[in-house]
């Protein structure tokens, strides 16, 4: 019943391959799995905005669209956004026809009985609602980011893409989530955390083939979480897919200012665990957090500082685990040949196996038996 869901796994991987601005020159290579978690979390901002002024919104909604939309680019590959807008201009009907294509060729791996409910998320990601309109406004404030850092240095290339970028988030001016989040003094400090992120590489004391940062790990855990708890929903389970989809997106921020200390670090002498997170609640709320309201920092900060607690905390936790042993299959694919990854894939293959979670034990076994990524 569930093997599509891996499939789905192993398809989102070529998130971590599709660069953006591939017929450009650029400053720093940015790929989609980095680009989906910028505006994953100016969405997640807007939402936490939206609900403090008591603006109606469908989290559910949104937050499925917010995961489900990225799969469909990994069939569709890399079309340029002057491309897509020059196609949809002169033939409209055409490339509809060509997305839901692709949409369709996707939710073949979903169970039938929620192929129609992924079938729309993804079709209407962006449609008229307050929920597509916030999807709109974040990929737009996440593409505008990429681009002021490459104008930086290529300032005649992305002067249009930046004018034109501009000019599409001033029609939403009067769209009070985007307004609520650009107009506040933070925003800019939050942006600069999310930058670090996109360069900090994971694994960084071994040589890697296929480089991931902690800005596409992140998103590949929330893929995965949101996955695993759609699986223990349709068995019957009681977990928040909202809940997770925000403690995945959120697990990893405060090491735009810690860095990514590594597991075993934090384990080799009794205490220095919590010593670390006492200098991450420190730095979270004295940089990060600072300025925002009270109960913003409130919604955000146990997320951040705490994101494995709770059920849906411990399904993140086993999500994250999930998306390194990914990280290291796709070394061992590309003919990586250093132990440590083929030593941490079975360390860790072995830990979800003995998960509380049947969706995680189903997928780690099929992981290790049936797809077999690592060509073992």
């Amino acid at each position: 019943m569930f093997h599509g869901y891996v499939k789905l796994l192993e398809l989102a991987t070529n998130l971590f391959t599709m660069y953006r601005w591939n017929n450009m020159p650029t400053l720093v290579r940015t790929n989609e799995a980095e680009n989906a978690f910028v505006s994953a979390q100016y969405c997640l901002l807007m939402s936490e905005m939206s609900a403090l002024h008591g603006l109606e919104l469908d989290d559910n909604k949104l937050f499925q669209r917010l995961v489900l939309k990225e799969l469909p680019k990994c069939l569709l590959s890399d079309i340029s956004v002057d491309t897509k807008i020059l196609i949809k201009s002169l033939s409209p009907e055409k490339w509809t026809a060509v997305f839901s294509k692709t949409v369709e060729e996707v939710v073949q791996y979903f169970p039938s009985k929620r192929r129609g409910e992924f079938f729309a998320s993804m079709v209407d990601t962006k449609d008229a609602s307050t929920e597509g309109r916030i999807i709109q406004t974040g990929d737009l404030l996440s593409a505008r980011l990429e681009a002021e850092i490459h104008g930086r240095y290529f300032p005649d290339f992305f002067a249009r893409p930046l004018k034109d970028l501009e000019g599409r988030l001033e029609s939403f001016k009067d769209f009070q989530p985007y307004g609520l989040l650009v107009n506040s003094d933070w925003v800019k400090r939050y942006a600069d955390a999310l930058v670090v992120l996109l360069r900090a590489v994971r694994w960084n004391r071994l040589n890697r083939n296929v480089p991931t940062t902690v800005a596409g790990h992140s998103f590949y855990v929330t893929l995965t979480s949101y996955i695993l708890s759609s699986m223990e929903i349709e068995n019957g389970e009681k977990i928040d897919p909202v809940e997770v989809v925000k403690r995945a997106l959120l697990h990893d921020i405060p090491e735009s200012m810690t860095g990514d200390i590594i597991t075993p670090t934090k384990k080799k002498v009794p205490g220095f665990e919590e010593v670390i997170s006492q200098v991450e609640e420190q730095m979270v709320s004295d940089n990060l957090l600072r300025g925002m309201p009270d109960e913003l920092v409130k919604e955000l900060k146990s997320r951040m500082l705490d994101p494995f607690a709770t059920t849906e905390g411990e399904l993140v936790r086993a999500a994250d685990q999930f998306a390194a042993t990914v990280e290291c299959l796709m070394e061992i694919r590309s003919g990586n040949t250093q132990p440590a990854f083929r030593d941490a894939l079975h360390r860790m293959l072995d830990d979800l196996s003995s998960s509380t979670f049947e969706s995680v034990r189903f997928v780690t076994e099929s992981f290790r038996w049936g797809l077999d990524w690592a060509g073992r």
